[in-house]
């Protein structure tokens, strides 16, 4: 049952040497801002020696533009874990399997749902329409109108992600539960936003692995997310923490909810479960 009071058995706030963050709706808050405290708390983790990687759904690029919002380098783990960058110059990738893509874009483009696809760490669209644009403003990323690369794909996606109103997701995840079983991982990052990668390829098993390279047990990780999409690294951290503003299901399987949304929440959970301590008042 998630706590608001006192840390996980058997871990201390000093063991931590990894923490592993959303971005949108953990440490993006409403319009993207950064919360003060949230920045701080992370330079501060990274000059104590402690690696932040951000772990999102967004393409790569879009996520080292937060990276340098926030002040601090580490691991990139991209596209729900589909591409992972290693400051090393390190990366590797699981694209979604092409036949299980062209699945998917089939049910789409007959049911009338709105598909984008990821090539590379290229966006591509199937028509300028205003959910494109939004996307686009909210990631911080051009796209290409490409509507074969949508709907008749030649190449294996790095991620395939379907917009559509949050009312009329379940009728989106009926129609595509058939193709997908199997071959691909779904999860909403937004009401309005389903995700799918590759099967077996989520934020859990990306942190997994980048803890294995970095030698740091669970236990040392601190996770922290707000939705469907962060659930499989926050049962992977010793330290899975939700913000006050997650998603139900991700608060049940957290094993911490902070008091604080967003990158405040954030801010909280570094301060808390890696030692490391606030920033003195004025």
């Amino acid at each position: 049952m998630p706590s608001h009071e006192g840390s996980p058995p058997g871990a201390g706030p000093a063991s931590v040497a990894l923490i592993a963050l959303d971005l949108d709706g953990t440490v993006l808050g409403p319009g993207t801002a950064i919360a003060p405290a949230c920045r701080a708390a992370l330079q501060r983790a990274r000059r104590a020696g402690i690696v932040v990687a951000l772990a999102t759904g967004r393409m790569l690029r879009s996520a080292r533009g937060v990276q340098e919002r926030l002040g601090v380098s580490g691991p990139l783990l991209t596209y729900n874990g589909g591409l992972v960058a290693l400051p090393d110059g390190r990366s590797w990738t699981d694209p979604v399997p092409l036949e299980a893509a062209r699945a998917v874009a089939a049910v789409c483009r007959d049911r009338g749902f709105f598909l984008q696809s990821y090539l590379g760490d290229d966006l591509r669209v199937p028509a300028d329409d205003a959910r494109a644009r939004a996307y686009a403003e909210l990631a911080g990323v051009p796209f290409t109108l490409d509507p074969e690369a949508v709907w008749e794909p030649a190449v294996p996606p790095t991620k395939l992600l379907v917009i559509e109103p949050a009312e009329r997701m379940p009728e989106v995840r009926e129609a595509l539960g058939p193709v997908v079983a199997g071959r691909c991982e779904v999860a909403n990052s937004y009401p309005h936003y389903l995700e799918i990668s590759r099967a077996g390829v989520d934020k859990g098993t990306a942190l997994r692995r980048l803890a294995a390279a970095l030698d740091v047990p669970p236990a040392a990780v601190l996770a922290v997310g707000d939705g469907e999409n962060d659930l499989a690294m926050i049962r992977f951290a010793g330290h899975g923490v939700a913000v006050a503003n997650a998603a139900p299901a991700l608060r049940a399987a957290a094993r911490h909810v902070t008091a604080a949304p967003y990158g405040d929440g954030v801010a909280e959970a570094v301060e808390r479960f890696a030692g490391v301590p606030s920033a003195p008042g004025p």
